[in-house]
């Protein structure tokens, strides 16, 4: 793929550096040659997941984060991610790709401890009646991964553990940083005491809850 220019990035409401949906930038996995994953944009917070000006309580923590997929080699490695804006500052732009619906999808974070443990996801809020103190890793908080964090992931997603440099990493019992609760090993588990129906997408989410795409306008 031939690098292009990057999209026009116009002024509006979520402000002058927000790029577009759709926008795309290769980052480099390794130091090896045309070793690379391609990172596109899917939202950006303020501007394209506000209602009425406003965002909602679940997605604050992302207000100022990107809403990302990455692939490798063609395939679709992280269907979603948060990351910081450096990540796109610091890769190489690419022709932008179209952004459908289907292509939303917040992942799922935990926020809160014990009784008032939440499981975010996107703009849906699902209770964790858990009735104790439940330790929630930090991996499963909600924050936004830096360049250096979100290649180390892509590593891992596309079974290339061995290729990360530091031995932490590579040790298959450490906890990565998916951010995404439902690719932890335990998250199962959670995800059933939120009584999230098995095999929920986040349109059907939508629809459940009212909200997003499915809230109801006056």
């Amino acid at each position: 793929m031939t690098p292009l220019s990057p999209p026009s990035r116009p002024r509006d409401r979520g402000g002058p550096s927000d790029p577009l949906p759709g926008t795309r930038v290769t980052i480099p996995l390794t130091d090896a040659p045309g070793d690379l994953a391609v990172v596109r944009v899917i939202a950006a917070p303020r501007r394209d997941m506000a209602r009425a000006g406003r965002l909602g309580t679940p997605l604050l923590p992302f207000a100022d984060s990107l809403l990302v997929d990455v692939s490798v080699d063609g395939r679709l490695v992280l269907p979603g991610a948060w990351v910081q804006r450096e990540v796109l500052d610091r890769g190489t732009p690419l022709a932008p790709v179209r952004v459908g619906a289907v292509d939303l999808r917040p992942p799922a974070v935990i926020a809160g401890d014990g009784e008032q443990a939440q499981l975010h996801w996107g703009e849906t809020v699902w209770p964790l009646d858990l009735g104790g103190v439940v330790a929630i890793p930090p991996t499963a908080r909600a924050s936004a991964h830096p360049l250096s964090r979100l290649r180390r992931l892509v590593l891992v997603a596309a079974g290339r553990r061995a290729d990360i440099a530091l031995t932490l990493w590579q040790d298959p019992g450490f906890e990565l940083p998916w951010h995404d609760v439902r690719l932890l090993p335990y998250a199962a588990r959670w995800f059933e005491l939120a009584e999230v129906p098995v095999g929920m997408r986040y349109s059907d989410a939508e629809q459940a809850q009212g909200v997003g795409r499915a809230r109801q306008r006056p």
